[in-house]
């Protein structure tokens, strides 16, 4: 008996095709995002760590602009104070604890 060659076989040939076109563009256009994602994670990444840099920069500023040697001078010439002399240091001592409540 003679096998019938007919349009069941191009189907299932077309079928099988389309199927493996729609899978291998599907994987092409997962390795598309994923290079997109991994390119913009990379920028932030780099952009991170160029904040990270000027935070500590601009925390080193401020640590040396708020010194006693930096604000000394400042306020010594636009608030007209000066570092005291001994006889004008005044020590308080506290009293014992309970003393000033009432009952």
């Amino acid at each position: 008996m003679a096998r019938k060659v007919g349009g069941s076989g191009r189907l299932r040939f077309a079928l099988v095709l389309l199927g493996f076109v729609l899978i291998a563009s599907g994987v092409v256009l997962r390795r598309t995002y994923g290079i997109r994602a991994a390119r913009d994670l990379q920028a932030m990444e780099t952009r991170r760590s160029g904040l990270i840099a000027e935070r500590r920069r601009l925390e080193s500023e401020i640590r040396i602009a708020s010194s006693r040697a930096r604000l000394q001078p400042i306020a010594e010439q636009r608030l007209q104070m000066h570092v005291p002399t001994e006889a004008q240091v005044v020590y308080l001592t506290r009293g014992p604890r309970g003393a000033d409540e009432k009952p």
